[in-house]
C-alpha cells in the first residue's frame, strides 16, 4: 500500500511540473494588448488554467490534476461567454485512471467589486468525454451535463489578469460497471478548482 501511495504521489508531482510547464508555455505564446478595461463591452480573452479535479462518486479514486484553455468574449459590461476545452485526471488506482475531456460553454457575470480584481459566477453546460485506463474493461464515451462556476479574476498589469476557477458539475449517464471505477447512479458530480491566466486579445 505504501508502495502504491508513493507511486501516486510521484505521478502527482510530475502533472503538477509538466501542468505548470505547459501553462507557462501557452500564456507566453498568447498574443495581448493592453486594456483601459479588461471586463468592458467586447473584451476578448485568451485563458490557460491548471489545478484540481475529482469525481465525486463513491468508489472514485483520488482526485488529481486538470488543465485546459478557453476564449471568453463579453457582451455586455461585466457579462461574457467562453468556450472550454479542458483534460482531467479525475481518479488512479495504481496504473488505472478515470479520465474527462469537457468540452463547454458558459455564461458568466463579473460583479464590479474593485477596478483590479473582480469576482464572478456562471452557468453552463457541455459534452463531456470519459474515459478509463487500464482497467482491464475501459469504457469510453460522451456525457451531458450542467455546471455551475464561480471565481474571481485580478489585474497583472494591463495585458494579463490571474484567477481562480472553481465549478461544480453535474452529469447525466454516469452509471458504469466497470470493477475498478463503477458508478451505480444515473448522474453524479465532478468538481475542480484551477488557477488561471489570463490574457487580453
Amino acid at each position: 500500500m505504501k508502495g502504491s501511495t508513493a507511486d501516486r504521489g510521484a505521478v502527482c508531482r510530475r502533472a503538477l511540473i509538466a501542468g505548470w510547464a505547459l501553462v507557462c508555455t501557452l500564456a507566453a505564446a498568447l498574443p495581448a494588448r493592453a486594456a483601459d478595461d479588461p471586463w468592458g463591452a467586447d473584451a476578448q480573452w485568451g485563458a490557460v488554467r491548471f489545478g484540481y479535479a475529482k469525481s465525486g462518486a463513491e468508489f472514485a479514486g483520488d482526485g488529481a490534476v486538470g488543465w485546459g484553455f478557453s476564449y471568453t468574449r463579453f457582451l455586455h459590461a461585466g457579462v461574457a461567454w467562453t468556450a472550454a476545452v479542458q483534460h482531467d485526471l479525475l481518479g488512479r488506482y495504481n496504473s488505472a485512471s478515470e479520465v474527462e475531456i469537457p468540452l463547454t460553454v458558459e455564461f458568466t457575470k463579473h460583479v464590479a467589486w474593485s477596478e483590479s480584481a473582480r469576482p464572478y459566477f456562471g452557468l453552463g453546460w457541455g459534452a463531456f468525454f470519459h474515459k478509463t485506463y487500464r482497467t482491464g474493461n475501459d469504457e469510453s464515451g460522451f456525457r451531458q451535463g450542467i455546471f455551475l462556476a464561480t471565481g474571481a479574476n485580478g489585474v497583472i498589469d494591463k495585458a494579463s489578469l490571474i484567477g481562480l476557477d472553481v465549478r461544480l458539475v453535474i452529469e447525466q449517464d454516469t452509471r458504469s460497471i466497470n470493477a475498478t471505477f463503477p458508478d451505480k447512479g444515473a448522474s453524479g458530480i465532478v468538481w475542480s478548482a484551477k488557477i488561471s491566466y489570463t490574457r487580453i486579445l
